[in-house]
């Protein structure tokens, strides 16, 4: 129904010429053909009328009628819905008249329907029919018989086509500025415009950095969608626009909203304050500077110090907070003569070296973000997978993948083993997995290194423990 509305708007954009401008003295009867050129315009059907026209062209090649009655020839066929026979009508009148804005009109709006349903093939070809259209608005001199109103809005419709497929060119170039410009025209022009209304959201959206004016344009677009029944067109754009939306505000909260306060209204531009609106989520270098600008460095944990020191190489501000979380964790060691207790998750381990990992993604995942050298070496060792504390001075770290580095590692006091005995009834249903060696005395005689007291005594074969691995 749109394109049809569209394909008819053009048809009586044309048929608005003047038909009682006065005939100047040519060979032949001149008040014939005046009489018979206005009994064709009054015929009512548009084919006969068609047809007619197609045979005053033919008796009367020389007339001065002959270009107005082509320009008739062709709002005929379109209202005839012979869209074919119109746009031929067109190419033949641009051959006597290269600048007939009706006819540039016809064929770029012609151009325009094949490239949205996919031909891309002619896109040139209708681009430089367009920017000639462009250039010969300027010139166009109001038919005798139009009014200035009519004159007006007949410029405002041609000027409206030509500029869907400058933009539509821009767009797939990937100029989105010069595409948003072109949009704005046609659809400040014509406010309901599905297609060029969608297609400046998505420029917008497109654009980097994102303008949320965008989402103003899409909302209207799937509201007009929906107020025509086109539900297809409704989804898919409401699809994009709320992924879009959501990756902007970091949620799809007021998108629905949105939808309902903007819809088809009478509403046809965006409120001055409308982009303020749509509050932006912070890209994750964007909360790293936050974090550090709205809490002390030294109060922050160390899941929190990963977070930001992580983020050192993305921009100066990003830099400048690691370095402020870098001096707060220097001074909790005072230069190294105090050291930090961490508790973490052994992923490998050795004697004189262990990787852990400190956050609760990091231990989920087993993905090591500490690198442990010990002050001397361990025994006994810790299995991996156990939860265990360490302490020790955080002396360096890498940005990308993340990894702090601690010297002078040793085990937390609860991390050590603790004194054995027998085991009690009932015995213990779950364990933890923190690392606290014991050798567990079994009813053979035989004896078991278990990871802490408990994992020893859960084994219904153990009759004791005692602090410390097996000999």
């Amino acid at each position: 129904m749109a394109a049809l509305r569209r394909y008819l708007t053009i048809a009586s954009f044309v048929l608005l010429a003047s038909v009682g401008a006065a005939v100047a003295q040519v060979p032949g009867d001149p008040v014939a053909q005046q009489k018979a050129y206005a009994t064709i315009l009054a015929t009512p059907d548009a084919t006969k009328r068609a047809e007619a026209l197609e045979m005053f062209i033919a008796y009367y090649p020389n007339s001065p009628l002959v270009l107005r009655a082509q320009e008739q020839l062709m709002a005929s066929w379109q209202a005839a819905k012979e869209p074919a026979k119109a746009d031929a009508t067109a190419t033949k009148l641009l051959q006597v008249d290269p600048g007939n804005v009706r006819a540039l009109a016809n064929k770029v709006y012609v151009g325009r329907s094949r490239l949205a349903a996919g031909d891309v093939a002619g896109l040139a070809a209708v681009v430089a029919l367009a920017e000639r259209g462009i250039a010969a608005l300027p010139k166009w001199q109001r038919p005798e018989g139009v009014t200035d109103q009519d004159f007006a809005r007949l410029k405002l419709q041609a000027a409206a086509i030509f500029d869907s497929v400058l933009a539509f060119a821009a767009q797939q170039a990937k100029d989105y500025p010069k595409a948003r410009r072109y949009y704005l025209d046609s659809v400040t022009i014509d406010p309901t415009n599905l297609q060029d209304i969608y297609q400046l959201s998505v420029v917008m959206l497109e654009n980097a950095p994102l303008d949320p004016l965008g989402f103003w344009y899409a909302a209207r677009a799937i509201g007009l969608a929906r107020a025509t029944k086109n539900d297809q067109a409704a989804a898919g754009i409401d699809k994009y626009a709320r992924a879009r939306y959501h990756a902007y505000h970091g949620s799809e909260e007021g998108w629905e909203a949105l939808l309902a306060r903007v819809g088809a209204g009478s509403q046809r531009i965006p409120p001055e304050n409308f982009a303020a609106s749509i509050s932006r989520a912070l890209t994750t270098a964007e909360a790293a500077v936050q974090a550090v600008a709205e809490h002390d460095p030294g109060s922050l944990s160390f899941a929190d110090w990963e977070f930001i020191l992580a983020q050192r190489d993305v921009s100066p501000a990003n830099k400048d907070a690691a370095e402020k979380v870098w001096k707060a964790i220097g001074e909790k060691q005072k230069g190294g003569e105090a050291r930090l207790k961490i508790s973490v998750k052994v992923i490998t381990v050795s004697a004189e070296r262990l990787t852990a990992a400190i956050t609760d993604e990091n231990q989920a995942t087993n993905t090591p973000d500490l690198d442990i050298a010990m002050a001397r070496p361990l025994t006994p060792l810790p299995s991996p997978g156990v939860k265990i504390a360490i302490i020790g001075v955080l002396s360096d770290y890498q940005p990308k993948p993340f990894l702090f580095r601690l010297t002078q590692g040793e085990l937390a006091d609860e991390s050590l083993p603790i004194a054995g005995g027998a085991c009690a009834s009932p015995r213990p249903q779950m364990c933890t997995r923190d690392f606290r060696p014991a050798c567990g005395v079994l009813h053979n005689g035989t004896r078991k290194t278990y990871s802490n007291a408990c994992s020893a005594c859960a084994d219904p074969e153990v009759e004791s423990q005692a602090a410390g691995a097996c000999p």
